[in-house]
């Protein structure tokens, strides 16, 4: 068979999934210790204050270690970065407004283990302080480790956080998708962000897929951004933290060539399902050639590791059930650190379900003795 044979033989092919006709081997069903599941859920709310004051100490540990000590300023010394950093994931995790924040800190201080209580305002102007969103980096980063050598697959999607009630970011993309190729082919144009009556934080974010968590996550409020642009950062962040990482997958939006490159450059093999007029021109990209000869040999096996991004799809429903007001915030950049929050949360969230359900160990002191 030769390349022009099997280009037309995969155009079939990805008609036939496109189409819905394409005949799949049906999956078999994940079994689950539903009365682990009981006792995490049980101790969820104990567990997660827990985990917050431990995992912010730990990379406020991380972070002031590779700093040199700063000079004493004039005026009244600014609230410790770490509370503040503490109180807004709990804030984030109940769903509440600032003020509120500032009674349930009054209940929670000491399981946060912060060391004094403040008022709203000072809750209200961490959202863009530049000393916390560092923390909340490191926090993201952290709760990664315990995982670092389990998982192995990684998902990329992009989203919408909505900041009104009646937004639907998926009925926004479809909309949008409809009108810039026609109602016969909804398959997208270009990957920029859907733009409505009102914007949305717009993210692009890499899962696990076995574990479910966030191994990076970049947002902005601009929508005339493609999540094409975000790549490249999202891969690298995901091999510092994974890097024995080997599968990376996603949807047509990230299809092209130099993302298969870019995948193959750090050790992992590229699953991005390709367009409806694909070619097996390499263009420079020989990882996008071998990409498609691989689909074309053995089209279920492609398939099957292909179709592990519903992971994506699977943690943007889960976020978004875990807060499903919309943001808060009014000022662009706030709203970005609250959009991030809600990825924290998930992350912290998760890991207490995991020590229940595979018994994972998160030891922060190990954490910060690799310093």
């Amino acid at each position: 068979m030769n390349i022009g044979q099997r280009g037309k033989l995969l155009r079939k092919i990805v008609t036939q999934v496109r189409s819905h006709e394409y005949p799949y081997e049906k999956r078999p069903e994940k079994k689950v210790n539903w009365s682990n599941y009981d006792l995490a859920q049980i101790n969820e709310l104990a567990d997660m204050l827990d985990l917050i004051r431990e995992l912010v100490d730990a990379a406020d540990v991380r972070i002031n270690a590779q700093k040199p000590p700063e000079a004493r300023g004039r005026g009244r010394p600014p609230t410790n970065a770490a509370d503040i950093a503490k109180i807004l994931i709990a804030q984030s995790y109940f769903g509440i407004s600032n003020r509120v924040a500032e009674g349930m800190l009054r209940v929670f201080w000491r399981n946060l283990g912060i060391k004094s209580v403040f008022s709203y305002k000072t809750i209200e102007r961490g959202y863009d302080r530049e000393a916390v969103n560092e923390i909340l980096d490191e926090v993201l980063r952290l709760s990664n480790i315990p995982i670092q050598n389990l998982e192995k697959a990684f998902s990329i999607d992009g989203t919408g956080t909505p900041t009104r009630m009646k937004q639907n970011y998926a009925l926004d993309r479809e909309r949008q998708n409809r009108e810039r190729k026609g109602e016969d082919d909804i398959e997208a144009a270009d990957d920029s962000f859907p733009e409505g009556q009102h914007d949305y934080v717009y993210s692009v974010s890499v899962v696990g897929v076995k574990y479910k968590l966030f191994a990076s996550f970049q947002n902005t409020n601009d929508h005339s951004l493609g999540e094409q642009g975000f790549f490249p950062n999202a891969l690298a962040e995901t091999k510092a933290c994974h890097p024995k990482m080997e599968l990376m997958t996603g949807d047509a939006n990230f299809a092209f060539r130099e993302a298969c490159t870019l995948v193959e450059q750090a050790g992992a093999v590229p699953r991005f399902f390709p367009k409806r007029n694909l070619t097996f021109k390499s263009h420079g990209s020989y990882a996008w050639v071998r990409m498609l000869l691989e689909f074309s040999n053995e089209p279920d096996n492609w398939l099957s590791e292909y179709y592990q991004r519903e992971a994506s799809e699977t943690v943007n429903s889960m976020v978004k059930m875990e807060h499903p007001n919309p943001l808060r915030k009014r000022l662009d950049d706030r709203r970005l650190t609250e959009d991030y929050l809600r990825c924290v949360d998930h992350n912290i969230r998760r890991l207490c379900y995991l020590m229940y359900l595979i018994d994972l160990k998160v030891d922060t002191r190990a954490m910060i003795a690799e310093t």
